[in-house]
């Protein structure tokens, strides 16, 4: 298999919070945001591997401000590693103000997707080509999380 950088694929998701997305208070519901963070991810590895990929884990999920009613939400995900059958991805999720574009950081969370095969079992994933330092570190970093949970388990 071919390596393939973390641009091909780079997946930008744009939604808008409507009442049926929110809480008494008037935020989106967490398990909302959570979804749509699993589909932003969920697309970037089926980019990657150019097949069904599964959710595995989902790790580091911080809500960090609120989302609120008629929002902008803007979801950005990206590979941060590729192992042997499945990757490691982040995400990146913005509120974007209506008239200004001003965005601005309320949830991200990282998610290992495994590929699977066309019997339903993992199989191998493309390598992942880092194309940059950030793209290095990125890697390294996913590489050393690894490392730690397969040790705990």
């Amino acid at each position: 298999m071919d390596p393939k950088a973390p641009s091909e694929s780079f997946t930008e998701m744009t939604e808008l919070v409507l009442p049926q997305h929110t809480n008494a208070v008037g935020s989106a519901f967490g398990g909302v945001i959570m979804s749509w963070i699993d589909i932003c991810s969920a697309i970037a590895a089926t980019r990657h591997c150019g097949r069904v990929a599964v959710t595995a884990r989902v790790d580091a999920l911080e809500f960090k401000a609120p989302i609120h009613v008629g929002d902008i939400v803007r979801l950005t995900a990206r590979l941060n590693a590729a192992f042997t059958s499945s990757m490691e991805i982040g995400v990146r999720v913005e509120r974007e103000h209506a008239r200004t574009g001003a965005r601005s950081l309320c949830a991200d969370a990282r998610a290992t997707f495994v590929n699977l095969g066309e019997d339903g079992k993992p199989c191998p994933v493309p390598p992942l080509l880092a194309e940059n330092d950030e793209d290095r570190r990125l890697a390294a970093e996913a590489a050393e999380r690894r490392g730690q949970r397969r040790s705990r388990d």
